[in-house]
């Protein structure tokens, strides 16, 4: 940090990047300074495009340049558990790319490493950094809706227009068990919905879900109907469907959600993320038998990747833990995997056996 600011390096360029790069250009305590891919010329290219003034084809290279304060491990699943620990062993602070893992033994091994060093680790989760859901979060710590009850989280996933296209190479990865785990539905877009579950009820103790996609050996788990109970007594449950001649309004992905959350006075809603699909305002709170409504918030969901990155070197400044930590992505990691082994088995899974 020779000019007060935290230089970042991005492990893998692909499509996720062009939004984590969101994060680096009004950023007071942190700069984006280098870039490694593996794929010819690309790490060059983004580069350039980014304003860093490094790049490599090999990100070990990355790890051992000395003016590189952090990284952000942006790659394939399967990846997670190698390149993070030869990040954290490299003496790097750490922000890794969600799901934290494939296996509940590999985000363990990952956040074990994490706690013998004396660098920053988190795993990221833009969700947690969405204004509407940290509006609803900052409504029902001062309580708003009294003491929660119960959480419903919808997801449809349709035909965008004029959002992000994947390419198909990164889908292959992810259909693929060994390189991007198993039920992507469940797993890889699932952690977004199991860590803002915990976000605002905390940890889940037992799961139940019935889900579908069959391809084979593996299924993608949509649509799926995921029931849970928290620690702390709650309930929850979690619908997903696909719906592809459903037109989803988005700049991003073509998916959209809304939750609602059920106390003891009162419910809110927080009625998109990815896209816009209701066009409705972003949050909404019925209590005392009346309806108010919340818009004074950004909604963009690329904002969330802004803040995100946000959080992250404004931690290392400033010492402290941001969103998630290796423990709590450990159990997000499990809720998941839960979920997709109830599923599979057709029985009620508690996180303990996981």
């Amino acid at each position: 940090m020779s000019n007060g600011r935290v230089k970042v390096g991005f492990i893998g360029a692909g499509t996720i990047s062009q939004l984590h790069v969101l994060g680096y250009k009004d950023n007071s305590t942190g700069e984006l300074a280098a870039v490694a891919d593996v794929a010819p010329g690309v790490a060059e290219q983004r580069a350039t495009q980014w304003g860093a003034d490094r790049w490599y084809s090999d990100h070990r290279e990355l790890l051992a340049d000395p003016d590189i304060d952090a990284v952000e491990i942006l790659l394939p699943h399967h990846l997670h558990l190698p390149v993070a620990l030869e990040a954290i062993a490299a003496g790097k602070h750490v922000s890794l790319q969600k799901p934290m893992a494939i296996t509940v033994d590999e985000g363990r091994q990952i956040a074990a490493a994490a706690k013998k060093s004396d660098k920053i680790f988190r795993v990221v989760e833009n969700y947690r950094t969405y204004e509407p859901y940290m509006r609803a979060k900052a409504m029902i710590e001062a309580g708003e809706i009294g003491d929660p009850l119960t959480i419903r989280v919808m997801m449809v996933r349709g035909n965008g227009k004029g959002g992000i296209v994947t390419p198909e190479s990164a889908q292959v990865w992810r259909n693929d068990i060994a390189r991007g785990g198993p039920a992507q539905s469940i797993l890889d877009y699932g952690y977004h919905i199991t860590s803002i579950v915990m976000y605002f009820l905390g940890e889940v103790d037992r799961v139940h879900a019935m889900a579908g996609g069959s391809d084979g050996d593996n299924f993608d788990g949509i649509p799926a109907v995921i029931s849970w109970q928290h620690t702390s007594g709650q309930f929850g449950n979690w619908n997903m469907v696909a719906a592809p001649d459903l037109m989803v309004r988005t700049k991003y992905y073509p998916l959209d959600e809304w939750i609602e959350i059920t106390g003891t006075r009162g419910i809110i809603w927080i009625n998109r993320c990815t896209g816009d699909m209701l066009g409705r305002p972003p949050v909404e709170m019925y209590r005392d038998g009346e309806m108010r409504a919340y818009s004074d918030m950004e909604t963009d969901w690329g904002d969330s990747f802004r803040l995100a990155a946000h959080a992250f070197t404004g931690a290392i400044v400033n010492g402290t833990q941001p969103e998630l930590d290796g423990d709590e992505a450990v159990h997000a990691l499990a809720f998941s995997l839960a979920a997709v082994k109830s599923a599979v088995e057709g029985r009620e899974v508690t996180i303990a056996e996981m």
